[in-house]
């Protein structure tokens, strides 16, 4: 049988990049009807490997041109909290959680904390703000099961080898099965989209007409 084309999306949610990646990405799904697998990562494990560190002259120029984003595509964007980087190891493992035992309610639970993070500039660090965001998505006990089990930080820490093993410096991390191709392609950043797009054959849109296209 013929397989498909899927994507891996690494991200944290301490990566304003991965966060905008995560809603180009969401477009995208729907646009070339593909399966998209979403994985929590710990993005300063990787950088750390990588010896990959900021320049303090780059940061805020990324910074703006996250703002510059936003102002195109609607994105919600308004900076990033107080605290930052910050400790995201309790919401990736909510968010594993219930990528195995709620599918239906990852990527609104993912896109809930990053709005908490860089729209309300609140750092989801404690249990309770992790709750706090996806409060009327899911029930209390769902996070205190999810970060009480060790299986959902092995699950991260196995994600976070994954991107150590193929290279990886960064968030998002793309890895983009052809079809019928077992070895995919790895693509970084949130703006790849374009190059993703010609490697599968599909169809592209420039930022502003990807976010007012009626089709999606």
């Amino acid at each position: 049988m013929a397989s498909a084309p899927r994507i891996v999306f690494y991200f944290d949610n301490a990566s304003a990049f991965s966060y905008m990646g995560f809603e180009f990405m969401e477009q995208y799904k729907k646009l070339w009807n593909i399966q998209v697998d979403y994985r929590p990562f710990e993005l300063t494990k990787v950088m750390e490997k990588a010896q990959n560190t900021f320049s303090p002259l780059k940061l805020p120029y990324l910074f703006t041109d996250l703002r510059r984003t936003s102002s195109i595509t609607k994105i919600p964007f308004k900076g990033t909290p107080p605290k930052y980087p910050y400790d995201s190891s309790m919401a990736l493992r909510t968010l594993h959680y219930l990528k195995v035992n709620h599918p239906e309610l990852m990527a609104d639970a993912m896109r809930r904390l990053w709005r908490m993070e860089y729209v309300d500039r609140r750092a989801p660090e404690s249990v309770d703000d992790v709750k706090e965001a996806l409060r009327g998505l899911v029930d209390e006990a769902v996070v205190d099961k999810a970060v009480s089990q060790k299986d959902t930080m092995d699950a991260v820490n196995a994600n976070t080898r994954e991107v150590q093993k193929m290279k990886g410096f960064g968030a998002p991390t793309i890895l983009v099965f052809r079809a019928n191709e077992s070895k995919p392609q790895m693509f970084f950043g949130s703006d790849r989209f374009e190059h993703i797009a010609i490697y599968l054959d599909k169809e592209f849109y420039p930022m502003k007409q990807l976010f007012a296209n009626a089709k999606l």
